[in-house]
């Protein structure tokens, strides 16, 4: 199992072969949660719903894709919220 340190900015370096088996880039958004005293980092991934229509032809512009991520996000924390009450 790979160690990784805190530093005294609170930054953790994620070890290359994490990085590398889960495909994340610099600037990738990670979900960080606290479970039975375990942290567990969550990559999210970027644009999924743009990916998927961006495929389909006249697909709608970005700015529609924003609205959409930033409603499914409210919608998952808000359910990730009910499940670890």
């Amino acid at each position: 199992m790979p160690i990784t340190r805190l530093s005294s900015k609170g930054q953790v370096v994620l070890p290359k072969a994490v990085r590398e088996a889960l495909a994340l880039e610099p600037g990738d958004e990670l979900w960080v949660e606290i479970e039975d005293g375990t942290i567990r980092i969550i990559p999210r991934k970027k644009h999924r719903l743009e990916e998927v229509l961006g495929r389909l032809p006249g697909h709608p512009p970005r700015k529609h894709f924003d609205k959409a991520e930033e409603l499914l996000d409210a919608e998952r924390e808000e359910a990730r919220k009910r499940w670890t009450r």
